[in-house]
């Protein structure tokens, strides 16, 4: 059957209806039998040549710390884009970094040494180009913080040491402070905690230098089973000594009816056992100026008590100024009593230090009785921070006395890993 030319030209005009409403047709339909629509295919798109526009910059991080990796990157135009990532160590040859295969890499100390160099090869459709060389410095901490801390801040005198605990006390590893000692040199120092408030009454616990079991009975006071053996061993070495006291378990800190974390313990008792406990050591003389500190921290954990079918849930809080103030005063009269010197010390972190109500430090007062041995960590990676600590009202009274600098000292030998390291100025075993 033959088809009629109306119907014919129907059907063109159908046609160019749909190429036109699919965007392919450029003309309109003559209404011709022979005329088909135009179509019109997109371009093939057209390669562009590889470039780098942007190269992947040297970076420096740490070995330890908050600042341990680095993100290299790279920016590129062109088409289909890949990207290769190589390593070069100080010696040696460019090698492929396995799945590193983005326009950036993270480089971490853990993984890559100081030194090692970075490239990343990009090919695209037209061409393949490498990338400048981006070299990696990573920082290892100190073994001269005072030397560092006397040429960065004009300090002179300084002397270098480590606070201890029984965290450093462990039967599977002991600290060595023969080698703190070497590592300290002129001067050189240990501050060592003698006990602790931080549990409460009728508390289960593992004792650090045994992994025996015991309890706190009716008083918050667990002594550091480490110092007795540390104080000896850090007389021993030659090494200046301090002791200290963590805040603890009180009836103002405890909130609960009856207190049932404190029991009665309060400020003044946490200051008679520490006394208590220097005094047994025997090292602590009436010559001793030994700095005598009061930790300032909150409790690392949360202690549940039950009363009356009720449970009762709390975390130890930091002292105020008020309970601190109270312990070292009488720290101060128990030994001057018994004809002992009382080279009094706060421990509490630049913040800390730094606050203010209504326009005023709240630590003032206690500033006027103890000096501050401060903590300032910077990146933490085991060396001397770019800046001296804030000191809040200590600032009119001579500043820090004492600088923890950080958590991350490592001292090759020592027994131990990370340590946290301090800086002691020159009259820091002087008494006010």
């Amino acid at each position: 059957m033959t088809t009629t030319p109306r119907a014919v030209r129907a059907l063109a005009g159908a046609v160019a209806t749909l190429a036109l409403t699919a965007g392919l047709l450029t003309g309109t339909a003559t209404g011709r039998a022979d005329a088909a629509p135009a179509l019109v295919l997109p371009a093939a798109a057209k390669a562009k040549k590889t470039r780098i526009t942007a190269q992947p910059k040297s970076a420096t991080i740490s070995r330890y710390g908050t600042k341990t990796s680095v993100t290299l990157k790279v920016k590129a135009s062109g088409t289909k884009l890949k990207y290769t990532w190589q390593a070069r160590p100080a010696s040696g040859s460019w090698k492929t970094i396995k799945g590193a295969t983005k326009s950036s890499y993270k480089a971490a100390a853990a993984t890559w040494a100081n030194g090692t160099r970075f490239r990343v090869k990009v090919k695209g459709s037209k061409g393949t180009v490498t990338s400048k060389t981006a070299t990696l410095t990573v920082l290892q901490p100190t073994n001269s913080p005072a030397a560092d801390a006397a040429k960065a801040f004009g300090l002179q005198g300084l002397s270098q040491g480590v606070d201890l605990s029984s965290y450093q006390y462990a039967p599977s590893y002991r600290v060595k402070p023969a080698v703190l000692a070497d590592w300290a040199g002129t001067n050189g120092f240990a501050i060592l905690r003698i006990g602790s408030g931080a549990r409460p009454i009728n508390q289960s616990y593992t004792d650090a230098c045994t992994n025996q079991t015991r309890s706190t009975g009716g008083t918050p006071v667990v002594p550091d089973c480490a110092y007795p053996a540390l104080s000896a061993q850090v007389r021993a070495a030659g090494l200046r000594q301090g002791a200290y006291w963590f805040n603890g378990w009180t009836t103002g800190v405890d909130t609960s009816p009856g207190n049932l974390f404190a029991g009665s313990f309060t400020p003044q008792k946490s200051a008679a056992r520490f006394v208590e406990l220097l005094k047994a050591d025997g090292s602590y003389t009436r010559a001793s100026t030994d700095p005598l500190v009061i930790d300032i921290e909150p409790g690392s954990g949360t202690y549940t008590k039950t009363a009356n079918g009720k449970k009762y849930t709390q975390k130890l809080r930091a002292w105020k100024p008020k309970e601190a103030g109270e312990f070292l005063s009488t720290v101060k009269a128990l030994l001057a009593a018994d004809g002992y010197q009382a080279n009094l010390y706060v421990y509490m972190s630049a913040n800390t230090a730094e606050q203010k109500s209504q326009g005023v430090h709240v630590w003032s007062d206690v500033a006027g009785t103890a000096r501050l041995w401060v903590a300032s960590w910077g990146t933490n990676n085991g060396r001397v921070p770019a800046a001296q600590p804030k000191v809040g009202p200590w600032a009119g009274k001579g500043g820090w006395s004492i600088w923890q600098y950080t958590s991350n000292t490592r001292i090759a030998g020592s027994g131990v890993g990370a340590l946290d390291g301090d800086l002691a100025k020159t009259d820091a075993w002087t008494p006010r």
